[in-house]
């Protein structure tokens, strides 16, 4: 099997480049474009060296780990931490590639003989692996922050407590201006289990009979100005691991349309946090 030179540092040079794009995604980090470069150019060359070796195989692993590091170094500048952190994450990456490479490689072939695969596949696969990790780890990223803004809901009106979740919406500064008392939003299915005396003909007439302080607004919405039910319950708590806050009659919306997405019934307001109406 003829093995050309250009083919192993063409190959290495992107799996290096690869991987060291990946470890940066994860960390959050914009690589710097000259020392990503030249640290992929050092993990190609090297790579040409590694056949000319006769150590054994265990010492062989041992200075490509070394190797590894000084790629690292080159490629990433930051406290001692950071580049370990950095360096972990490199090696991880690179297990990661190559076991899918042996597996690719033994569902074809039947072996684990990845030299029989064609440059352009073992590229082709790892800048798909690189790209699916990468939208992982967005995800991920994503879900995490949407958490944050994720808090367990109790409230209580007229003997009735429904406990649920609500989504703290920093865009939601809603206030009622009768009393500029800040407004959540509240689902049919919630409403119904708070105020189940509160009948259909009720909204057909928009008789708020049956509702503290209950009233209409004027607000407007993407398809222009529309009229919204509000009025007051008895008692909101909103909390999670970092925070808790407790309001007595607060003031909720009914939602025209079905809140959807974050798992939550609950629209809650951005002045919350701020203590607005706390007890």
């Amino acid at each position: 099997m003829t093995v050309y030179i250009e083919d192993v540092l063409f190959e290495n040079f992107l799996v290096t480049y690869l991987v060291l794009c990946m470890v940066y995604a994860i960390l959050g980090n914009k690589p710097q474009k000259i020392r990503h470069i030249f640290s992929s150019v050092i993990g190609a060359g090297i790579a040409l060296l590694y056949p000319l070796i006769n150590i054994s195989s265990l010492l062989l692993t041992l200075l490509k780990c070394g190797i590894g590091y000084v790629i690292c170094l080159v490629a990433y500048k930051g406290s001692l931490k950071k580049q370990l952190l950095f360096y972990v994450l490199f090696l991880f990456i690179t297990a990661v590639y190559g076991g899918i490479n042996l597996m690719i490689s033994y569902s074809i072939y039947g072996n684990f003989d990845t030299g029989k695969l064609p440059t352009l596949a073992i590229i082709s696969i790892l800048a798909i692996v690189t790209y699916l990790l990468n939208q992982c780890k967005k995800t991920l990223y994503k879900k995490k922050n949407v958490q944050n803004f994720v808090y367990d809901v109790v409230i209580k009106n007229d003997g009735k407590i429904v406990k649920t979740q609500g989504y703290l919406d920093t865009g939601n500064v809603l206030v009622d201006p009768k009393d500029n008392r800040p407004v959540a939003l509240m689902g049919f299915k919630i409403f119904e289990k708070l105020c189940k005396d509160f009948s259909v003909s009720n909204f057909l007439t928009k008789s708020t009979n049956g509702l503290k302080n209950g009233h209409y607004i004027n607000v407007k919405t993407a398809t222009g100005e529309n009229s919204i039910l509000v009025f007051d319950v008895d008692f909101l708590e909103i909390k999670n691991s970092k925070e808790k806050v407790c309001i007595s009659n607060p003031v909720f919306a009914l939602s025209k349309v079905k809140i959807t997405g974050f798992d939550c019934d609950v629209i809650l307001n951005a002045n919350y946090i701020n203590g607005v109406n706390n007890v």
